[in-house]
């Protein structure tokens, strides 16, 4: 269905005029875990032979994690870590009310584990070393269970020291299509990313030892903030560091000439699915056509209304999906560029119908509207409760982006929000930094009510991961439904990396496991 396409001299036209800033429940009752995979007898291999159904209709995935020789384009090679020898990881794709089972075996010679970026698994599955599991050590194998019941577009990736090894190549794309799934001519993953060519240690950039962090578990260790070995990255800003090391946009694991083309026809209902596996905010520009956005993070948009000519911006971990009018036939390049680096970050996704496969590509300059989620789609109410609890999240940096900090508090010195099971808690953020912060609450959904002091006026907005940039104030609410200790962070893992973490804990909860002092867990 696809296959690469050499842009043809094909010029990216990058100029953009920055305006400003634009931009029901779910049930868990039903979440239930599966049988381990001792007792899980394996059948029904799919084609690729790492899927299988057991006698009991479990769908089986086994990912192995490996070191491999992986080609970004026929000059750029790299030792990446990958899900089954490939970037991204095997596309797990799965039904609305399919009982799944993930096991993971490590094969590197560092410690792993992994998260199901979005979906409300229980508490034990979520994969956050230190805090919901111990970090699955090399040679040794985990398993991950639970139902696919809440439908939609998520991707999972290693919570483990994830500056580093989520940027060497650990993540990948996880679908449940609903029961009712509409059917589609062309549904197709964009997953975006950066490779950085320039060889500096941005893991340990804030020179911090995770090692055996306390969550509120168990006194394992404490943070050195002695070992920075930032190199030659000293005297540079944040914002100077990252656009200096990453030069290279990479989409489904391939820089500009490889990239696969979606093919199409004229007339075909074709669905888009944009995930940012990455660390910059990405800026995405459909030429010339119309579309929609249908769901954010996974979530349904309510009425979303048809629009063009204008672009959305994606932040680390977020998800939008789009369906897009296939009535202009041609060879077409989706613009997709880092905001704060579009001159070096930057690729063309080809979107070519039948018969124009030798065509050089177009584009068309990106303009300075940007979709409004406050506004956009049908308003509707929504009844998120009374609130029960309320509590403020001030995003900050004391020293101008090397460490980051909620409410002046540092991980693991972190801030804690106390919940009880069904509390309806507000959450005010406020971002007083120069920097983007996509915040991400694992365990959990949020409606997105306010903006600045304004109400959302459009759809309403459930979401797992909130881009809070400069000087933005927002306000979330979420039902305290899902008890377990759940990470609240920022997704850019140098940020969280530098402080950026907050935790949600029931009241009475009580973890399934029990941290070892000898396994070196690094939570983010």
């Amino acid at each position: 269905m696809k296959k690469s396409y050499a842009l043809i001299g094909g010029t990216f036209a990058l100029s953009l005029v920055i305006a400003g800033c634009s931009d029901e429940g779910v049930d868990h009752s039903e979440m239930e875990m599966g049988s381990s995979p001792s007792e899980s007898q394996q059948e029904e291999p799919d084609q690729e032979g790492q899927n299988m159904t057991n006698e009991d209709g479990q769908k089986i995935f086994n990912l192995d994690v490996t070191e491999t020789h992986w080609m970004y384009d026929d000059e750029t090679m790299t030792e990446a870590w990958t899900y089954n020898e490939t970037v991204p990881g095997e596309e797990i794709r799965v039904q609305e009310g399919d009982e799944v089972v993930l096991n993971v075996k490590n094969n590197l010679e560092e410690p792993t584990a992994l998260h199901l970026h979005g979906f409300p698994v229980p508490n034990e599955m979520d994969g956050v070393p230190g805090v919901t599991q111990n970090a699955i050590m090399p040679g040794e194998e985990f398993t991950y269970e639970y139902q696919a019941n809440v439908p939609g577009t998520y991707w999972y990736h290693s919570h483990q020291d994830g500056a580093t090894q989520v940027d060497k190549g650990l993540y990948g794309v996880f679908i449940v299509e609903p029961e009712d799934q509409e059917s589609y001519d062309v549904d197709e993953v964009i997953v975006t990313d950066e490779f950085a060519s320039t060889e500096m240690d941005m893991g340990d950039m804030n020179g911090m030892d995770h090692e055996g962090m306390d969550m509120g578990m168990d006194d394992t260790g404490d943070m050195d903030h002695a070992e920075m070995e930032n190199g030659d990255m000293d005297g540079m800003s944040h914002t100077e560091m990252m656009n200096e090391m990453y030069d290279t946009m990479v989409i489904n694991g391939q820089a500009s000439s490889q990239i696969e083309s979606i093919d199409v026809e004229e007339g075909n209902k074709v669905k888009l699915r944009f995930v940012n596996a990455g660390l910059f905010t990405q800026v995405v520009s459909i030429p010339e056509h119309s579309f929609k956005v249908t769901h954010y993070d996974g979530q349904p948009v309510n009425e979303p209304e048809v629009i063009s000519d204008t672009a959305f911006r994606i932040a680390p971990a977020e998800r939008y999906d789009v369906e897009i009018e296939m009535d202009n036939p041609g060879a077409w390049g989706v613009q997709i560029f880092a905001e704060e680096n579009q001159e070096r970050l930057n690729a063309l996704v080809p979107l070519v119908y039948d018969g124009y496969e030798d065509e050089e590509l177009q584009t068309k300059e990106v303009n300075s509207s940007f979709l409004d989620l406050t506004t956009y789609g049908e308003a509707q109410d929504i009844n998120v409760g009374d609130i029960t609890k309320e509590y403020d999240m001030l995003l900050g940096s004391d020293d101008g982006g090397d460490t980051f900090t909620i409410n002046g508090k540092q991980f693991p010195d972190h801030e804690i929000y106390e919940v009880e099971e069904g509390d309806v808690v507000k959450v005010t953020i406020e971002n007083d930094t120069d920097f983007d912060h996509p915040m991400h609450l694992h365990g959990e959904f949020f409606n997105v009510i306010s903006k600045d002091g304004e109400p959302i006026q459009g759809s309403s907005v459930l979401k797992d991961t909130l881009n809070v940039r400069p000087g933005e104030t927002y306000e979330i609410v979420f039902e305290a439904q899902n008890p377990g200790n759940w990470m609240f962070h920022c997704h850019e893992f140098h940020h969280a990396s530098g402080g950026m973490v907050a935790e949600v804990r029931y009241e009475g909860f009580e973890p399934a496991f029990t941290p070892n002092p000898n396994v070196p867990n690094k939570p983010e």
